[in-house]
């Protein structure tokens, strides 16, 4: 079969969905289907490639003008609409950068209506605008774009969902049809290799003299849908503590970026960097004695944190911090990989939570078979 895979990024190390649709895109291919891939020459860091080069898939670098986001996607959006419907495939895999790709389901089936187009909910769009309080809920712009989605919803032949929680806000729109026929769920995944990296030989705690530190990290993006108020609180505490020996280290890009920066002033026991090179993914991840993962409240089921997935690779366990039925404080709690904590805590229950989750050891459950493209292969595969 001719598979084709659409996403603005595609290949990477630092964006979770180029990674993780390249090894859906290698997995098709060890199955020994066609894969072409529409995708842009966007780069998350400057330092980084593209992705693959064409010699291993056949890949079509869109035009998307540079670096300002929402100019970037409407680029992009409008030449997959224009080339989808003429484009040669049997299935198409359409992901959620930019937005509202669903829309263009009707137009890629108008010249051969048998085709089979499959959406990968990455996140949910108008639902992230609303939470973002961009959008009114239920308002005309709201309804209006929900209207559109569920246009694209008919002509779709499934839906990949990273949650439950995600899977149970589609629910919501009249022509998801919640059945093992049309709709899977598979949570993110990372397949990076990332070795362990003993403590005396990180690099990354090296560069910066953390080596005595506890680390509390925060790695990968901060953006609206992402808190940070709860561990400065925690910082200050152990300040007031008197306690020297915990590092706050944020490593991210992202919307909040800069307000981090802002309320950070001051705090010697916070850090703001910028992401780190590839090559010292392993080290930074293996720095921590405890990793932070954040999600502000409303943003439950829109977006699912791959970050966990990485994260957990390490030995150091997890503090979430985020509404307590998200499906990313619910892997937690299945797993044992760690603490969740309810938005608004306190300083003084976060900077416990840290102490308790150090005392308490590493090594616990961890997952190391990451088969999510598997999965999701085997959905889109059947006949």
């Amino acid at each position: 079969m001719h598979f084709l895979l659409v996403n603005r990024y595609y290949g990477g190390s630092h964006v979770p969905t180029g990674r993780m649709l390249w090894d859906l895109g290698q997995e098709l291919r060890r199955r020994g289907h066609e894969v072409r891939v529409f995708t842009s020459g966007d780069t998350y860091v400057p330092s980084e490639s593209g992705g693959p080069s064409a010699g291993e898939e056949s890949i079509l670098r869109l035009w998307t003008g540079g670096s300002r986001r929402l100019f970037s996607w409407v680029l992009f959006w409008l030449q997959v609409c224009l080339r989808l419907p003429l484009a040669k495939w049997d299935r198409c895999i359409v992901l959620t950068d930019p937005p509202f790709m669903i829309w263009a389901a009707p137009l890629a089936r108008l010249l051969r209506p048998r085709r089979r187009i499959y959406w990968w909910t990455m996140d949910l769009y108008p639902e992230a605008l609303v939470a973002h309080g961009m959008l009114k809920a239920e308002g005309w712009a709201h309804r209006c774009l929900r209207w559109l989605n569920d246009i694209g919803l008919r002509s779709t032949t499934g839906v990949i969902c990273l949650g439950q929680g995600q899977r149970a806000r589609l629910r919501t729109y009249k022509h998801f049809r919640d059945s093992s026929d049309f709709a899977c769920v598979v949570p993110p995944w990372d397949n990076r290799l990332i070795p362990c990296v003993p403590r005396q030989q990180n690099r990354f705690l090296a560069k910066y003299g953390w080596g005595p530190k506890r680390v509390a990290l925060y790695a990968g993006n901060l953006g609206e849908a992402h808190c940070f108020r709860e561990l400065l609180e925690a910082a200050r505490e152990f300040q007031h503590q008197g306690d020297q020996k915990w590092m706050f280290v944020f490593v991210v890009r992202g919307a909040s970026k800069a307000r981090l920066q802002a309320e950070a002033a001051g705090l010697a026991n916070v850090a703001v960097l910028d992401y780190q090179p590839p090559e010292l993914t392993a080290d930074l991840l293996w720095a921590a004695d405890v990793h932070l993962i954040t999600m502000s409240d409303g943003w439950q089921g829109i977006v699912v944190p791959s970050k966990l997935y990485g994260v957990i690779k390490t030995e150091a366990p997890v503090l979430f911090i985020g509404p307590p039925e998200a499906d990313t404080a619910e892997a937690i709690r299945t797993h044992g990989w760690g603490k969740v904590l309810p938005i608004g805590s306190s300083g003084k229950a976060v900077a416990a939570s840290l102490e308790e989750l150090l005392s308490q050891g590493t090594g616990r459950n961890k997952r190391s078979d990451d088969q999510g493209c598997v999965s999701i292969a085997d959905f889109v595969c059947r006949e």
